[in-house]
């Protein structure tokens, strides 16, 4: 990225390990949340043919709750029926002995996508399943488990012939990508550009919910400057001084909060609060000084938090300085400082 250049994310993604990708996969699944009751990914050694895996219903304590997999292979070429037949074979054999239900869905995700042989077995079900009887022996019966052999029984086989073989499907990489892109994984795991960042709307005339507390400790700032008293917005709005400050205090205040509601969506839980961590650290001497009211402290406060040397964040190139100053009106929102005590 310093350089200009930028690697695309598909070609990334043909060097990611097994376990990341299996990560990435996860991450995706953020964008079905609304699809699934729950997901975990369960890739690893025992996951018995589940890697990453959508619940439709609770199944906690229920035989025949409604699941989702998706199979994460990552090969250096597209995946061929002898990729898989393990797979599918774990996935009868366990559902066969009853630790999960067959899954409603069984997806194969891979970052070639998957060749012209699997293709064709995926629009014939019927074959795909005579296929994978034909091939037990060879890829299924001694790897299904380390500790036994699985020999196809005539009830397994039974059991397999039952089964609806339309549930195996595909998701093509370009589809993950694209989802993925949506997610606030995207930018911090492929070095991408930040999407453009949303216009901060105008301030509504009436202080919301979300503003009451910073707004009474400005008031109390005011009051603690002003000689006639200062107790309510009424009062505020009566000196131009305190009016034309809050009103800038607002502004700043809705500019902090869309860039938090745009870190939320563009990147993962953290990287906004390390940009509020690093202005508290940088003004916390003013907070803390005896020596000033409480107004020519909030405005000495912000003045420096405009100032502050800010460690590389991947919000940095998008942080105005009116983010700076409304950063601090969120940190005394979240009463993580005050400009005055209130007896003052």
């Amino acid at each position: 990225m310093s350089s200009g250049k930028h690697i695309p994310v598909k070609a990334q993604i043909s060097v990611m390990s097994a376990d990341e990708w299996e990560e990435f996969i996860e991450e995706w699944m953020t964008t079905k949340s609304a699809e699934y009751f729950s997901y975990e990914k369960l890739g690893g050694a025992g996951d018995q043919g589940r890697d990453v895996v959508g619940y439709k219903d609770n199944p906690v304590g229920q035989a025949h709750y409604l699941w989702d997999n998706y199979q994460c292979k990552h090969y250096k070429a597209p995946l061929m029926p002898n990729n898989i037949w393990v797979e599918v074979g774990k996935m009868c054999y366990f559902s066969y002995i009853g630790e999960y239900p067959f899954p409603r869905k069984y997806y194969f995700v891979s970052p070639l996508g998957i060749g012209t042989k699997l293709s064709n077995f995926l629009k014939k079900p019927e074959v795909f399943k005579l296929m994978l009887i034909e091939n037990w022996d060879d890829h299924c019966k001694e790897k299904i488990t380390d500790t036994k052999s699985i020999d196809l029984t005539v009830d397994l086989k039974k059991y397999i012939e039952s089964l609806d073989f339309s549930v195996f499907d595909k998701i093509s990489v370009l589809q993950l990508i694209i989802d993925h892109s949506k997610t606030q994984f995207h930018v911090m795991r492929f070095n991408t550009p930040l999407p453009p960042r949303p216009d901060t709307p105008r301030i509504s005339d009436v202080i919301g919910n979300n503003e009451i507390n910073y707004v009474k400790k400005l008031i109390l700032a005011y009051n603690s400057h002003c000689d006639s008293e200062i107790k309510d917005i009424e009062s505020v709005n009566k000196i131009s001084l305190y009016k034309k400050h809050l009103q800038r205090s607002r502004e700043d205040f809705l500019h902090a909060e869309t860039l938090r509601n745009f870190s939320r969506e563009s990147l993962p839980i953290g990287e906004f609060e390390s940009v509020q961590g690093q202005i508290l650290s940088g003004i916390l001497d003013v907070v803390e000084s005896d020596e000033i009211n409480g107004f020519d402290k909030v405005k000495k406060a912000v003045s420096e938090a405009k100032k502050l040397q800010l460690p590389i964040n991947p919000l940095s190139a998008c942080i105005t300085v009116n983010d700076r100053g409304g950063i601090c009106h969120q940190l005394a929102n979240d009463d993580r400082l005050s400009w005055c005590n209130p007896d003052e």
